[in-house]
């Protein structure tokens, strides 16, 4: 069996990750060479951790109101007090060409009647890209890469209650394109999804703020939330988006409406009360489907209260 220490030594110097040792104060007595090299590339001075007190730089963090500082001393405290085996805490560590994540992770073990606290910074960038993916494509429509009906109403439940208690202005607007079956039929679906995608950059163009949204509703529906602006800039915007959508000169030949893509408008605006976000919802279908019955092309809007 290998007893040599430098053998050990070695192990752990040769581990891609960042590996310290504490003792029960929070002093460093030990840390692997990828402990070095990492704070040396990310511009640390320090050549020598051992003997420095980790505990200590967490607990000046956290009392000069970093939360990183403080949730790490908490941690480590913790673990050392025997109330939980080990800590977890995941933090972004970005440097200046990309975004990195990583994970620590502490146990205690003990050694020749003395407790140490291990800890190991561990590199999960690829994990989190994994689920930042995962998470953006749970939400968003895979052919116009517009948000989903799925996360709108998730959307649109959360910003309906921030402006129910703020008390500011919320729109919604439906919209819908005309006669998109006549386009898909005489042009063929390739062509219609094409369309679908074009429209889609369109109107996420209306959609700069971070209270705003467009998604895709179903088919060739699609949903519009503005907060913070009035029932009139509203209006304003949905009749240039009318008007948007008309330059884009797509042909449908046959609609009967305009042998070009025209598309109908329902909008309501409101300072939320009383009403919650569904029926706020089917009122703005209501005028859709107005603005459907009174010939295409259009916006129908109304304000409540």
């Amino acid at each position: 069996m290998i007893e040599n220490s430098d053998f050990f030594k070695t192990v752990l110097d040769s581990l891609p990750e960042q590996i310290v040792v504490l003792d029960r104060q929070g002093e460093i007595v030990f840390c692997n060479q990828y402990w070095n090299t990492f704070a040396e590339q990310n511009g640390s001075e320090i050549t020598d951790w051992v003997g420095l007190n980790y505990l200590d730089v967490c607990n000046t963090s956290g009392r000069n109101g970093d939360k990183m500082g403080q949730d790490v001393s908490k941690g480590i405290y913790s673990v050392l007090h025997g109330e939980e085996p080990t800590f977890y805490y995941e933090y972004p560590c970005h440097s200046p060409t990309e975004k990195r994540w990583f994970m620590l992770r502490v146990v205690m073990f003990h050694f020749q009647n003395a407790d140490f606290l291990l800890l190991t910074h561990h590199n999960i960038t690829e994990r989190k890209r994994s689920e930042d993916l995962a998470r953006s494509l749970s939400r968003t429509d895979a052919l116009t890469q517009i948000a989903n009906r799925r996360y709108f109403n998730t959307f649109l439940k959360t910003e309906w209650r921030r402006c129910r208690r703020s008390q500011t202005p919320f729109t919604l607007a439906m919209v819908d394109i005309d006669h998109f079956k006549l386009l898909n039929d005489t042009y063929g679906h390739q062509k219609g999804d094409d369309v679908l995608v074009e429209f889609s950059a369109v109107l996420s163009d209306f959609c700069r703020r971070p209270g705003d949204l467009c998604a895709r509703y179903g088919g060739e529906e699609f949903a519009l939330i503005w907060t913070d602006i009035e029932h009139t800039e509203a209006v304003k915007l949905a009749e240039e988006l009318l008007i948007q959508i008309e330059r884009l000169q797509i042909v449908n030949e046959h609609s009967p409406t305009k042998p070009i893509l025209t598309t109908s408008i329902g909008l309501v605006s409101l300072h939320p009360q009383g009403m919650n976000e569904l029926e706020i919802l089917a009122k703005a279908d209501e005028l859709l489907y107005e603005a459907k019955q009174q010939g295409r092309n259009r916006l129908v809007a109304h304000k409540l209260n």
